[in-house]
């Protein structure tokens, strides 16, 4: 499946779920704490479409990423984070995606955005381990999403960019 048309499907599909967790969910415009600590597990494909975004962007927030990548380190921020904005936003891999969403990652594990800790999204219904609201009933970690593509073997996006 061309990624593009794969992506699209996604989205609709992470819509849905968005919507039937709105009422869960904090994220908005300048806030970026999903984007300045992480990992960032992404495939061959979606670094490849991450910089088509790169390609596309001013000469200014190039050069900002470019900084960003010099500077980043394994676990720090996304390079891609310029003025607590995402500079390639509709280019962003499954991880931004997902992110936000609250879902099912093992029979009886659920997954919550980073961000609870910080009084965030689902911090009202999430105490001690336990969430007390109901969970996407599918394993959105960006391996189980991909798991019926080949597009490419999945790293850490400090390990696909970063030379030194």
């Amino acid at each position: 499946m061309n990624y593009a048309d794969f992506l699209k499907k996604l989205d609709s599909k992470l819509e849905k779920y968005f919507e039937d967790q709105r009422t869960h969910i904090c994220c908005k415009i300048g806030c970026s704490s999903c984007c300045e600590k992480g990992d960032y597990p992404l495939s061959q494909i979606e670094l490849e479409y991450m910089m088509q975004g790169f390609i596309a962007l001013e000469n200014e927030q190039k050069q900002a990423v470019q900084t960003n990548v010099k500077n980043m380190q394994k676990g720090g921020a996304c390079p891609f984070l310029v003025n607590k904005k995402c500079s390639i936003y509709f280019y962003r891999p499954i991880i931004c995606r997902t992110h936000g969403l609250a879902y099912l990652c093992g029979e009886n594990t659920v997954k919550v955005p980073y961000c609870v800790n910080e009084g965030k999204n689902f911090s009202r219904v999430y105490k001690d381990g336990e969430i007390m609201s109901e969970p996407v009933k599918e394993n959105l970690d960006t391996q189980q999403i991909l798991a019926n593509y080949d597009y490419g073997e999945i790293r850490n996006l400090y390990d696909w960019i970063k030379t030194d």
